[in-house]
Formats: structure tokens, C-alpha cells, sequence
């Protein structure tokens, strides 16, 4: 009975190596793979911060600096040549940004992580930029606004950390059995470049859909910016561009726009396409709905722009 036993046993053992090595064997770690939690998975790649945004643009300095008239000159000429100088970087870093998202939202994570070291390169050239920026801003800036101007890199580059590691969540997802279900995440999409939604989220992304709240002409304090459709139009396609680079997209990514204008006239679609150009400027156009209104939810507001964005369309 104890040599049956013992066989048995044996012949236990052996089977189960040899499923073990058929269906995928175990873990180093002692885990299950295949119908256990599996393997182990990289984590996500570091991505750059804030550099990638760039220093406070003119208006945003010369509040959270108190500038006096001739620094905020002074402020205003080196930002725009350091943003000229910077302008196919940050156009490649969108580039990349895009694709890695497109190749993690299909689960091709080898090709995110191409994109994603892409990034990680522009990422150090523009910081090198942007210390040398930083540098030149000690010829005209005071001890107190240098620490002001610290100050706001440090909240920009915590506010990018967070963002960043909502797109750790994208990485874990791609490395799952069949690319896992990123096409059912849902995430807020949430950013103080736009003013904040009186009702519900500013946007809200589902896998690689992008859907954003109706946004007036105002800016990030809420407040109207011009008394005419032209001004306030500019505006809200701002805020729009605002939230969709907060979900690591572009104006090109846009699919459909509806837009509601208070007692449009035969004019208006032409002065809204021009207000809105970066969004009407790719090869294929959003499909568009102009809807005219009596009026909106705030007093003096003429146009609000509600947008869809796709991203995953582009090849690599």
C-alpha cells in the first residue's frame, strides 16, 4: 500500500511539472502565472514634469510675480524668444506624447517605451533650456520674486508628478493579458489653465475618448474675456486646447465640436472657424454643429464650445 502510495505520488509531481511547463510554468517568486496574477510588470518609465509646459507665460508672471511695467517688458521678450527658440521640441515632445499613449491604449508596450525614452531625451534638452532661461531672469528679477518664481515651478512640477502618475495607470493596463480594458477606464480630466465647471468636470476621458464640458469665453478665474463673439470665441477654444494638453492631446486630435452661439448670423461660422484655426487647421476637420441660442448660463456670455477628442489615430 505505501509503494502505491509513493508511485502515485511521484506520477503527481511529474504531471504537474509537465503541465507546469505545457501551460506556462510558475513564478520564480513562488506565484501562479497564467491563471494567477502573472508576471511581474516594469514599471512605468519616468516622464518629464513640467519642463515640457515651459516657464509662466507673460500674463500669468506678471500676477504671480508682482511685475512692474518695464520687467514685464523685460519678462515678456525672453519668454517669447524662449518659446520660439523651444518650438520644435515641445512640437516632437506632442508628437511622441501622442503615440506612446496610442501604442499603450492598443497594449504594444515595447513601442510606448520607445516613445516614451523620446520623451525622456526632449525632456532633458528643454530642462537645459529652460535653466538657462531661469538663469537670465536674476539680471532684472528681485530675491523675493526669484523665490515667487520658485515657488511657482515647484506647484507646476507637483501638479506634472500627478498627472504623470495617472499615466502610470495607462502603463499597467497595457501589460495585461490581451492588452488589458483600457477602453473602459475612465479618468477626470482636470486643469487650472481653464476656468472651472460650474456643473460636473471640466472633461472626463474614457480609453482613448476624450469628451470636455462646454466652455465659455473665460479665463481661469471664471471672468468673461472681451464684450464681442470674436473675443470670447478665441478664448474658449484656449481653455479647450488648455484641458485637452492636461489629457496629453492637441487640437488635431478633435473629432466633433458644437458650438452654441447667441443669434448667430450668416457671418458667423466663418468668424468662428477663424477664432478657432488650430482646430480647423489639419487635414481632416472636426464634424461641427453650430447651435444658435437665446442665451447661456452666464450673463454676457455669447459663444460656448463643447468638443470630442479621439486619440490612437496616428501611425508610427
Amino acid at each position: 500500500m505505501k509503494n502505491i502510495l509513493v508511485v502515485s505520488t511521484v506520477c503527481l509531481a511529474l504531471f504537474a511539472q509537465s503541465a507546469a511547463a505545457q501551460y506556462g510554468g510558475g513564478r520564480r517568486d513562488g506565484g501562479m502565472s497564467g491563471y494567477g496574477r502573472g508576471p511581474e510588470l516594469e514599471p512605468a518609465p519616468p516622464l518629464p514634469g513640467a519642463v515640457m509646459e515651459g516657464p509662466p507665460d507673460s500674463g500669468v508672471a506678471r500676477t504671480a510675480l508682482a511685475l512692474s511695467d518695464s520687467q514685464a517688458a523685460k519678462y515678456a521678450q525672453a519668454y517669447a524668444a524662449f518659446m520660439a527658440s523651444t518650438r520644435q521640441s515641445r512640437d516632437s515632445a506632442q508628437v511622441a506624447t501622442d503615440k506612446m499613449n496610442d501604442r499603450l491604449a492598443t497594449g504594444d508596450r515595447a513601442a510606448a517605451t520607445f516613445y516614451a525614452q523620446r520623451l525622456q531625451d526632449i525632456g532633458k534638452s528643454l530642462r537645459d533650456r529652460q535653466d538657462k532661461f531661469d538663469d537670465g531672469l536674476r539680471a532684472f528679477l528681485t530675491k523675493d520674486q526669484q523665490k515667487a518664481y520658485k515657488k511657482w515651478e515647484d506647484d507646476a512640477e507637483r501638479v506634472a508628478q500627478e498627472r504623470n502618475k495617472e499615466a502610470g495607470l495607462r502603463w499597467q493596463s497595457a501589460g495585461g493579458f490581451g492588452g488589458g480594458r483600457a477602453d473602459e477606464r475612465q479618468s477626470l480630466v482636470e486643469t487650472g489653465a481653464a476656468p472651472a465647471a460650474a456643473l460636473g468636470a471640466q472633461a472626463v476621458r474614457v480609453g482613448r475618448t476624450i469628451y470636455i464640458s462646454a466652455q465659455l469665453g473665460q479665463d481661469s478665474t471664471g471672468e468673461l474675456v472681451g464684450a464681442d463673439l470674436a473675443t470670447q470665441a478665441r478664448q474658449a477654444f484656449r481653455n479647450i486646447t488648455a484641458i485637452l494638453k492636461r489629457a496629453t492631446a492637441s487640437p488635431g486630435d478633435v473629432v466633433r465640436l458644437t458650438i452654441y452661439v447667441v443669434n448667430p448670423d450668416s457671418g458667423t461660422p466663418a468668424l468662428l472657424k477663424s477664432a478657432g484655426g488650430d482646430f480647423f487647421a489639419g487635414r481632416t476637420q472636426p464634424a461641427t454643429v453650430v447651435v444658435g441660442v437665446q442665451s447661456l448660463a452666464k450673463a454676457g456670455a455669447l459663444v460656448a464650445v463643447e468638443a470630442t477628442a479621439m486619440t490612437g489615430s496616428g501611425d508610427y
